[in-house]
């Protein structure tokens, strides 16, 4: 493995398991209804992808509205967000993690109720809407930094590793900055932020699998950790060749739709819920969404 670039914590950093069974079973059918609920409708300027147990919504590709490119963007993030708190709340269980549970709790109440409002964005809201997110999530982020400083120095006793507080801290602070540029009325994509921001992403998620994989999946384990090794070379790279990160992207992809089918069917061994699995597939056709898209 390469040296982890950006942060100091040690690279092998799993993200998500270990099901707390009232909670995380509660919540999982709310996230599931809501999701499905979302399955059924269209909203203009949007694609709806399917595939998984979620579609992924994505600006319609010759879309250059902002207030398209606005729904898109509450559609996509705010479910990832409200998962984001579902997971920490599947991952900090017992009476002495009460207090940072129930604030897990909260936020995925609030990233819910902002995915389920997100549908009504019109020209003459979306800016007051994009703002409404923006103040949510810095509050969210402010709250997974916080949860990595003190898992980082052994004071928090959660389940959740440093690297994925931080991993999710850094997409909800590009959701952030995507949607002030909205506002703003800027729909373009800068070709080196989506790379550079991309193959970070693409490559942790290569580490999480490998780390949440059953030790007898050992080709699984190698084919993992040498996918997030020629991502982290990838993020290296000034320019970061396209490319070769779209063929990547595209690569991962696949990996994960097959990993996501044998994780739902067990013939895949792992601790990964299949919630995680259509999480980080979703993620991965986002990637290759602006990959293509950017300039």
């Amino acid at each position: 493995m390469i040296d982890s670039p950006r942060y100091d914590y040690a690279m092998p950093c799993a993200a998500i398991s270990r099901r707390r069974v009232l909670i995380g079973s509660a919540a999982l059918f709310a996230t599931s209804f809501l999701g499905s609920a979302f399955a059924q409708k269209q909203y203009p300027g949007v694609a709806a992808k399917p595939g998984g147990t979620k579609p992924t919504y994505l600006p319609s590709a010759d879309s250059k509205d902002p207030v398209a490119h606005s729904l898109a963007e509450n559609l996509f993030w705010n479910e990832q967000l409200m998962e984001h708190a579902l997971f920490f709340t599947m991952l900090m269980p017992g009476p002495e993690l009460a207090k940072q549970r129930g604030e897990a709790e909260t936020f995925k109440t609030t990233f819910s109720s902002q995915l389920a409002k997100s549908g009504t964005i019109t020209k003459s809201s979306y800016k007051a809407f994009n703002q409404s997110t923006i103040d949510q999530v810095r509050r969210f982020v402010d709250f997974k930094h916080r949860m990595r400083d003190e898992q980082s120095a052994g004071r928090l006793k959660s389940l959740t590793w440093p690297t994925f507080f931080d991993h999710t801290a850094r997409e909800a602070e590009y959701f952030s900055a995507r949607l002030s540029r909205l506002s703003a009325g800027d729909v373009t994509l800068s070709r080196a932020t989506a790379a550079e921001f991309w193959t970070m992403i693409m490559g942790e998620h290569a580490d999480f699998v490998a780390h949440l994989l059953d030790p007898s999946e050992r080709k699984l384990v190698a084919q993992a950790l040498q996918t997030s090794t020629d991502f982290y070379r990838l993020h290296g790279q000034k320019p970061v060749p396209n490319d070769k990160v779209i063929k990547s992207v595209d690569d991962i992809l696949d990996f994960k739709v097959t990993a996501e089918k044998g994780i739902e069917t067990g013939k895949i061994k792992s601790i990964i819920h299949p919630t995680l699995a259509d999480h980080v597939r979703r993620e991965a056709l986002k990637a290759a969404d602006e990959l293509r898209r950017s300039t």
